[in-house]
């Protein structure tokens, strides 16, 4: 049976960046089923990843495909929760409790490893707001992919630039192996 994995997506500009990702867990044997934020919507198209993965794409709770609560429902059998991009906005959700999304709801109900793979502005990054919720999130047993250091989408230059593909796949990989 393959392993199930939830990539979430935020709205992140390296949103687009995601598609490489869930293609290449796909290829490897991987169970991919994505689940975006409304305005990660904006930035990569759901029919794109459900064409990559050959499963549904998920965009909100409340849909009529559901059999019962959308993040019930995607939490079942899941091998790992992968966010990736996740902003500023998805990791103070997580570390704050708030659930008023599918993602936020599904991160809320799982009982696997979490891995999260953060994209934003270098400021963004720094905030100490950010950099508290991000600990916390430690804490609690999520694993971080440390953004890279660079030129970002806005022109700003500094640590805030998603982490290579291949790095998050062999960090989400880990966290599933071990």
């Amino acid at each position: 049976m393959k392993q199930k994995i939830i990539l979430g997506i935020s709205s992140s500009i390296a949103a687009y960046k995601a598609c490489d990702l869930a293609r290449l867990l796909t290829k490897d044997g991987y169970d991919v089923f994505c689940v975006l934020t409304e305005n990660a919507t904006h930035l990569v198209a759901p029919l794109t990843l459900q064409t990559l993965t050959g499963n549904p794409v998920y965009t909100t709770s409340f849909a009529i495909q559901w059999r019962e609560m959308g993040h019930i429902e995607l939490k079942e059998n899941a091998a790992l929760l992968l966010v990736a991009p996740a902003t500023a906005n998805i990791i103070g959700k997580f570390a704050n409790g708030i659930a008023d999304d599918l993602l936020s709801t599904t991160f809320l109900a799982v009982n696997c490893p979490v891995v999260i793979a953060p994209a934003m502005n270098p400021n963004m990054w720094k905030h100490k707001a950010v950099q508290e919720n991000i600990k916390k999130l430690k804490e609690w047993g999520c694993i971080f992919v440390e953004p890279e250091t660079g030129l970002v989408a806005c022109g700003d230059e500094g640590q805030g630039r998603l982490a290579s593909i291949e790095e998050i796949y062999k960090v989400a990989i880990n966290a599933i192996t071990r």
